[in-house]
């Protein structure tokens, strides 16, 4: 009875909101009051981490699973090989040279065309010339040769011709004393000596005796030149 009455009670705070309570009655506040009295502190932290805990893991277990289906490449369905039927071979790194085919024995070979008679022609006539150029430039040669061995014969004999002016130089200073003209041997009194002829008056100079006369001596060197000395 006792429940059934607080039953009926209720119903009757729940139609009249604002009376107030009687004696005795307990309002919506105290049993709110009563029922998180009821209800210990460390419960409520320990369900809420737990709560938390248990968010977390679910979340951290659908990131895996969406990466892992992200990696995977999709891979085609490996399809059996037919029975009695080989496997196909691997196609292999290397590629494959194509066979080479040898060329058929009945195959002619084209001979090479003869060269046509003008290009003989011209390949004649320019060889001959450069053999006639060849053979002007070594006559031209031999010309300049020949001409610069006369050159230098003409500049010997030159020289030769030319008196030697310390010949000259010497017979100046010399004093001739006198002759001793003689059917056997003629001699010339030179710087105070007897020569006959063919003698040497100067070995250094090459000067020797030529010819004795009665008013005048001549000399000759070494290349042929003549000199003249006066009584």
């Amino acid at each position: 009875m006792s429940l059934i009455n607080q039953a009926l009670r209720k119903a009757q705070r729940d139609r009249s909101p604002n009376r107030m309570p009687q004696p005795g009655e307990q309002g919506p506040a105290a049993y709110a009051n009563s029922a998180t009295n009821g209800l210990r502190p460390t419960l409520v932290v320990g369900l809420v981490i737990a709560l938390a805990v248990l968010l977390g893991l679910v979340a951290g277990l659908s990131v895996v699973l969406f990466k892992g289906e992200s990696a995977a490449p999709a891979q085609p369905p490996a399809t059996a090989p037919l029975a009695g039927t080989a496997a196909p071979a691997p196609a292999p790194d290397t590629p494959v040279d194509p066979p080479i085919t040898p060329p058929s024995a009945t195959a002619r070979v084209k001979p090479e065309a003869a060269p046509a008679p003008g290009v003989v022609e011209e390949l004649r006539r320019a060889r001959e010339a450069t053999e006639a150029e060849a053979a002007a430039q070594a006559e031209a040669a031999a010309a300049k040769a020949a001409a610069e061995a006369k050159a230098a014969e003409v500049e010997a004999a030159r020289a030769a011709a030319q008196p030697s002016e310390d010949i000259i130089d010497w017979l100046g200073r010399a004093k001739l004393s006198g002759v001793r003209l003689s059917d056997t041997e003629s001699k010339v009194i030179l710087n105070g000596q007897a020569y006959a002829v063919g003698e040497y008056v100067n070995f250094k100079l090459g000067l020797k005796v030529m010819i004795i006369q009665e008013s005048r001596v001549l000399f000759m060197d070494n290349n042929g030149k003549k000199y003249m000395k006066r009584l």
